[in-house]
């Protein structure tokens, strides 16, 4: 009897030690498999960091290329010891073969280019490493800005009416005659071994400006002297000092307005003030609204905010370019040139030979002397009657300078945006 029970129990014991070993076996197994796990986790989870760190490097090089196509030609600036211009820009006639190349060089050093080819640097801090989202030399991976190009013909060739254009007043707004060209941007984003290449689709912001006349007003006035407003479209290339009737050559076909308009008070006019305009030369009609800068624009109020925020200029400086942003009352009594928007608050005097293009907006009183001239629009609120003083100014109307001035310091808008 003993017999057996010592042979039981060394089978048991047996047993036991086969069933630990498989636990122990498989416990190894489990945690060799726990461990490949985690190590896949980890390296999954490290090459995910890798790619995501890179689209965001990417869109950062997508930033750059947007923030240097929306500068005002020329924008100079100091880069690592160089100073010249960093807006990136293509100029009428749209040259369809034209390319930029953003290295990660500064501008001083980037390789040689030619031909419609543009080669710059980044705008990026020397003294910090550079995010990889360019190359320093060659053409792979370069950050790359060109314009979109639709081959029309067929004929497999670039030709300067195959430039696409983006003009939001027109059905489609993709065409090939109106607005300014939509760029195309390609950045590749590097990051370790990670990559993300994304390509997006951008133009200028197209201001079309909504005032009524050459010279549009809220108050009565009253012209007086050799003042001349022409509400004619005029050209962009009309020769600064012309008047009416000397204008005529420069008038386009379309988009004409009157000469002066008033929201229905009175205009008067006397001695050899010369007013001319289509349909006709004096609009004061009571039913003419007057608009807000704002609604001139055709911006919100925080959106115009934003701009005046951001003025190129707080004073009459010289030249007077960009946006222009007083606050109180103006004076400009210098042969002072400027084009883009000038906005004061208060009242505004003018004497000597000024030359302007583009839009002034006055909501005080306005004092001209001298021969003072303006290719675009001025609007005047004013605050009481007959305060308006033209002298021997000539304001004649511009669609178009008032567009490619005021398009020329607005932000690029994202058309379209994809991952490639």
């Amino acid at each position: 009897m003993n017999g057996k029970i010592n042979g039981n129990l060394k089978a048991e014991s047996g047993n036991v030690l086969v069933v630990t070993l498989l636990v122990l076996f498989a416990i190894s197994v489990i945690g060799a498999t726990l461990a490949m796990v985690s190590s896949m986790d980890l390296k999954i989870s490290g090459n995910q960091r890798t790619t995501t760190q890179s689209l965001f490097i990417a869109e950062a090089g997508l930033n750059e290329a947007i923030h240097r196509i929306s500068l005002p030609n020329p924008t100079n600036v100091a880069v690592a010891g160089w100073t010249g211009n960093v807006a990136i820009s293509d100029s009428e006639p749209y040259d369809p073969h034209w390319k930029t190349y953003i290295y990660l060089t500064s501008p001083g050093t980037a390789p040689a280019a030619g031909g419609s080819i543009v080669s710059t640097g980044t705008l990026q801090d020397p003294n910090n490493s550079y995010l990889e989202y360019s190359q320093r030399t060659g053409t792979n991976d370069v950050l790359t800005i060109e314009h979109k190009w639709d081959d029309r013909d067929g004929d497999g060739s670039k030709d300067v009416n195959e430039v696409v254009r983006y003009d939001p007043l027109m059905i489609p707004p993709e065409n090939f005659s109106s607005g300014f060209p939509v760029e195309v941007i390609t950045v590749a984003g590097h990051s370790a071994d990670g990559e993300r290449v994304i390509q997006a689709e951008v133009t200028k912001r197209m201001m079309v400006a909504r005032t009524l006349g050459a010279l549009y007003v809220d108050k009565a006035v009253k012209l007086t002297g050799n003042c001349a407003f022409c509400g004619h479209n005029h050209d962009l290339n009309t020769p600064p000092g012309t008047r009416p009737n000397g204008c005529v050559a420069w008038h386009l076909s379309s988009a004409n307005l009157p000469g002066v308009t008033s929201t229905g008070d009175v205009v008067k006019t006397q001695g050899s003030a010369d007013i001319l305009g289509d349909p006709q030369p004096i609009d004061d009609d009571a039913g003419n609204p007057f608009y807000t800068l704002a609604e001139v624009l055709g911006l919100t109020n925080a959106e115009t905010a934003s701009i005046l925020a951001r003025a190129d200029n707080t004073s009459i400086v010289a030249p007077l370019d960009g946006i222009t942003y007083i606050q109180g009352d103006a004076s400009i009594n210098s042969s002072l040139v400027g084009e883009g928007l000038l906005y004061v608050t208060g009242d505004l005097k003018a004497s000597g030979s000024f030359i302007y293009t583009g839009l002034i907006y006055v909501e005080g009183d306005v004092s001209f002397t001298g021969t003072p001239w303006v290719l675009g629009s001025m609007i005047v609120r004013g605050t009481s009657n007959f305060n308006f003083s033209a002298g021997n100014a000539g304001v004649l109307y511009s669609k178009d300078a008032i567009t490619n001035v005021l398009s020329g310091i607005m932000p690029c808008i994202v058309l379209s945006w994809r991952e490639m």
